[in-house]
């Protein structure tokens, strides 16, 4: 017993062993840790737009969004015409900074999206809101309708190197993807951005709602929402104990009270 014990201890320490060399072997393919990676970007107290504002919510969607489903047609010969989808990252603009609507994100020729791209440009990418869990964590499946998605159709435009767009999307990348900056050193990533044609928001029952390509831009995800005050000449306020009762005056420029009970 004594001896069988001693050589389940020595198989046991040689497989510890081994595994931490290659774990320590493995760590120099893995990216740094940044400091800001468990970050939110946080667009207007983090909290959607009401669902009837739907260009506001593509933009809010699009600026939240660290990644995209991005679906190509296919050029693998098996398949080829079908649609495929894959995974890329996206930044509209540095972490913290305001939302710009468009996406700009990292390709390589040595995977199938910039193969399929370089033939025909025309891709769909997809937005969950509940890429960072939101709707998961409130109970809301993200298949429902009330667990806003976005779908945005384009073409993909290679950006040229040097001018000022370039730098400001490359900027971008870098701050919500730390790792691309070895993507560029190692497998010649080129940068490109969305120029959108169409856009769809589910965010309610009742089917999609088509927002057009100016009334996206001209949103404005981070505006805060107004603060409201009972003093403020627009309102008058009924209080009888148990209810308050708010009144907008005629000529208000308010639109929606939102009220915590």
């Amino acid at each position: 017993m004594l001896l069988g014990s001693l050589v389940i201890c020595t198989v046991l320490v040689g497989i510890q062993s081994r595994t931490t060399e290659q774990r320590d072997e493995f760590a120099t393919f893995l990216p740094a840790v940044s400091s800001n990676a468990l970050e939110s970007n946080d667009v207007a107290g983090d909290e959607p737009p009401p669902h009837t504002e739907y260009a506001k919510m593509a933009r809010y969607l699009v600026h939240k969004a660290e990644w995209v489903s991005m679906g190509s047609l296919s050029t693998v010969d098996a398949i080829k015409g079908y649609p495929m989808v894959n995974v890329i990252a996206v930044a509209d603009s540095a972490r913290g900074e305001k939302s710009t609507g468009t996406l700009y994100f990292y390709l390589t020729m040595l995977d199938y999206t910039a193969q399929d791209l370089s033939k025909d440009n025309r891709l769909t990418v997809l937005l969950s809101m509940d890429q960072d869990l939101y709707c998961s964590k409130r109970g809301v499946d993200p298949m429902e309708p009330t667990c806003a998605r976005i779908m945005i159709s384009g073409r993909a435009v290679k950006l040229e190197d040097g001018n000022e767009e370039f730098n400001f999307g490359k900027d971008a990348m870098f701050s919500r993807h730390p790792a691309a900056q070895k993507w560029l050193s190692t497998h010649n990533f080129f940068l490109c951005k969305l120029e959108i044609t169409q856009i769809a928001v589910l965010d309610w029952y009742g089917g999609p709602h088509y927002v057009t390509v100016d009334e996206y831009m001209k949103a404005d995800p981070d505006a805060q929402a107004v603060t409201l005050k009972m003093a403020q000449p627009e309102f008058e306020r009924e209080d009888d104990g148990r209810t308050i009762t708010l009144k907008i005056k005629k000529g208000s420029t308010v639109r929606h009270i939102n009220l915590e009970v």
